[in-house]
This record gives C-alpha cells, structure tokens and sequence, in this order.
C-alpha cells in the first residue's frame, strides 16, 4: 500500500512520489518557470535533467 505523503503547498493536492508533486507543480502553478530542485534549490532547463539530478544527487530510486 502506497500513502501519498507528498503534498502540493498550493493546492494540497497529493502525490505517492516527489517526481509526480514536482511536475504537477511545473505544469499547473509553475508553467513558465525552469524546473527546480527542492532538496537544493539547484534549477534545471528540463525534467529529464532534474531527474538525473534527483537520482545521482539526492539519492531518488528510478522508476522500474
């Protein structure tokens, strides 16, 4: 069982990764802004690199 912990601080929506939160949040409240890191404020130009970042850098499990 999942528990969706991760919670957008706009609009309490709830996701059960922080890859799911992170991109509800660029497309729906952050359309125009590059796609940023919340562990380290780090910003990137798309979400394939924030990815990568998130899983060499923060230690996030890739999708199987």
């Amino acid at each position: 069982m999942f528990f969706k912990k991760n919670v957008c601080e706009i609009c309490k929506a709830k996701f059960s990764k922080i890859e799911e939160l992170m991109q509800h949040q660029q497309v729906t409240h952050y359309k125009d802004l590059p796609y940023d890191c919340k562990e380290c404020n780090e910003s990137f130009s798309n979400m394939e690199d924030m990815r990568t970042h998130l899983q060499r850098e923060h230690s996030y499990k890739k999708d199987r």
